[in-house]
């Protein structure tokens, strides 16, 4: 069946004049979230300037690239703990599997956003500029604004109860017991060492662990907002084409109709090949950052349980495990649910289409719009899915599925 992109003449790319708009709703949030971003670690993901002072924008990036490197010796120091730490015990053990192999996999997400966010600046302007200049609905756009912000604010206060809350716990213990002040298991110090270097360096850890934990999450808050935006994209859509049916009822011709109506449905069409362009550019942008996320988010999972299992059972260690548990469970539902939400709002599409009056044509224009619908509706039915490793659809069956495989492996090796 033919292409609607070539049967309209939509183009593969989105417009290169990426600096042409006006300030509307959707361009304010991004331009928020970008700010965020950016001051996180001094990489603009918006399509246009952050308007910020020149000597804000050289100090952010001095501080980023020592950020950076900071961050790297981390990495590299969590997952040297495998050859370097010895004699552990098995809460030991987990706390290592905890923060080593996850960290090497969320960094590796990182960096894959950050080469790409020239794509992610055309993605986002086709979102939340073209399309939205073409139909919007201000009650959508409002219900988006507000869910992007409600995910962002929960998953950055478990962000930073986990942090605070991991932190408190490590410190009590230190101060009350013979252990170390111990939050994750580096490459070093040993455990055991109680020196003033030792103890440095731990904090040190501990400090620019946050950093790595803020940059990965101002990566969550950049791929929530667009994963949003498509899902209320296509409520949009679907708004637009039962809007059509309205033509029939406005004065004039029938004649004068049919046409209004035609150009509307052709028009209905081309916002349809951009909301499926911005699908596949976000898989192409975000693709390894789900498969990033499935795999992380399985091996913490598994390393939480075996850490529960053998802790000593304290009101602190309860508390830390299980603001971990919900910060993991919680980004994962930030890719899943969304991800899922996007699919199921376009199954509504095609019906959307159907009903938007196409029955009012007569003769030589029923014909014609007939033939159109029967295309944009073949092409509206075929599923829309955001996927990891290029085979995982990303859905809330998908999300319960990965919780209960992280239980199947802790229940194998336990």
């Amino acid at each position: 069946m033919q292409s609607l992109k070539s049967l309209i003449g939509i183009p593969k790319t989105a417009t290169k004049e990426i600096y042409t708009f006006e300030t509307n709703a959707k361009i304010s949030l991004f331009y928020n979230i970008c700010a965020i971003v950016f001051f996180g670690f001094d990489t603009n993901f918006l399509f246009d300037d952050l308007k910020l002072p020149r000597k804000i924008v050289e100090i952010c990036r001095i501080i980023s690239n020592v950020f950076g490197l900071l961050i790297l010796l981390y990495v590299c120091s969590v997952v040297a703990a495998f050859v370097t730490q010895h004699n552990l015990d098995m809460t030991r053990k987990a706390q290592m599997w905890l923060y080593g192999p996850s960290s090497l996999t969320l960094y590796a997400m990182y960096w894959n956003i950050v080469l790409r966010k020239n794509q992610i600046k055309k993605l986002t302007y086709t979102l939340v500029v073209v399309l939205r200049g073409m139909f919007t609905d201000d009650e959508l756009e409002k219900e988006m604004i507000k869910k992007t912000w409600r995910f962002s604010y929960a998953f950055a206060f478990l962000l930073n109860g986990l942090f605070v809350s991991t932190g408190i716990v490590a410190g009590y213990v230190a101060s009350t017991t013979n252990d170390t002040f111990t939050t994750m298991v580096p490459a070093w110090p040993d455990l055991n060492d109680h020196s003033l270097a030792a103890s440095i360096a731990r904090i040190a850890h501990y400090c620019v662990c946050y950093i790595f934990l803020m940059r990965i999450g101002c990566i969550y808050f950049v791929i929530a907002a667009i994963a949003i935006a498509l899902q209320f994209q296509y409520g949009i859509l679907c708004n637009y084409f039962h809007s059509l049916n309205s033509i029939f009822d406005e004065e004039g011709s029938h004649e004068e109709k049919e046409q209004k109506y035609e150009d509307a449905f052709v028009f209905g069409i081309k916002m349809h090949s951009l909301t499926l362009w911005c699908i596949d550019q976000t898989q192409v942008t975000c693709g390894v950052a789900f498969s990033a996320q499935f795999i992380a988010n399985l091996m913490t999972l598994v390393a939480i349980m075996v850490k529960f299992m053998y802790m000593e059972r304290t009101f602190g260690n309860y508390l830390t495990v299980f603001m971990f548990a919900g910060l993991v469970l919680s980004s994962a539902g930030i890719f899943m649910w969304n991800a899922g939400d996007v699919t199921f709002e376009a199954t509504k599409l095609h019906t959307a289409m159907f009903h938007s009056g196409w029955h009012n044509c007569r003769r030589q224009a029923s014909v014609r719009v007939r033939k159109m619908l029967t295309i944009a509706v073949r092409q509206a039915q075929d599923r829309v899915t955001i996927k990891g490793f290029g085979i995982l659809e990303l859905s809330y069956e998908s999300y319960i599925s990965v919780v209960k495989l992280a239980y199947s492996v802790f229940s194998v090796l336990a």
